[in-house]
């Protein structure tokens, strides 16, 4: 399975793969491995969109290092044994799939400032001095841990996790479009079921994971909302 999910974040979706099952479930899924990952505090992660996924999140450091492009393709040149121009194509080909990546599954620009709390240059500064500024940063207020960071990832966290276990089944995750949200344990879902039998079927599964406290639903059914 991590087999799996890696390959599904390394290829950028095809148009058509945006808007399959599959695809959306494995992005919920990697969602909630990060956020429990982050949860445990005191983690690095690196790659993948975290910056936009995690945007919300005040005491999690959003970085970029950008490097100047005959650096990185020195660093791939040792460590792939390849020549000059493999890779520079390589590098292209990366930064080309991850850019699409983001814009597909998150609708953001992977170069959009307001995503990241520092963005530093390796042309500018050594690596040393970069590590320095780095865990200065960290140690800084604004990123310290605190109990409001804690319940927005808290809520963060249930509310995909009731995603995951609702996108789990399949007469579920076919038939519904209902947004979720937690707010200290209170799980609201609001949007539409194809029928009764359904909606209750959403309802269970969600007050059946663990850390849901109470379900507020507020699900019409299609045929009710098509009436209207």
């Amino acid at each position: 399975m991590k087999e799996i999910l890696l390959d599904k974040l390394e290829n950028t979706p095809s148009l058509w793969q945006k808007f399959t099952d599959e695809y959306a479930r494995y992005i919920i899924f990697i969602q909630c491995s990060l956020l429990n990952a982050i949860k445990e505090d005191n983690i690095i992660y690196h790659g993948y969109a975290g910056q936009v996924f995690l945007r919300d999140l005040p005491h999690v450091l959003k970085l970029r290092i950008e490097a100047p492009i005959e650096y990185r393709i020195k660093s791939v040149m040792q460590e792939f044994n390849y020549d000059h121009d493999q890779a520079e194509n390589y590098i292209k080909k990366v930064d080309s799939r991850r850019k699409k990546w983001i814009k597909m599954v998150y609708n953001n620009d992977w170069y959009n400032p307001s995503l990241y709390d520092l963005w530093v240059n390796l042309q500018h500064l050594s690596m040393d001095n970069i590590c320095e500024i780095i865990s200065i940063a960290v140690k800084h207020k604004d990123f310290k841990t605190s109990k409001s960071a804690i319940l927005k990832l808290n809520n963060l966290s249930l509310a995909c996790d009731v995603r995951a276990a609702l996108a789990s089944d399949d007469k579920i995750w076919k038939s519904h479009e209902v947004t979720i949200n937690a707010y200290n344990g209170v799980i609201v879902l609001k949007g539409t079921a194809i029928n009764e039998e359904l909606r209750n079927l959403i309802v269970d599964t969600t007050k059946k994971v663990k850390g849901v406290k109470e379900c507020d639903p507020e699900i019409n059914l299609l045929s009710t909302s098509l009436k209207k």
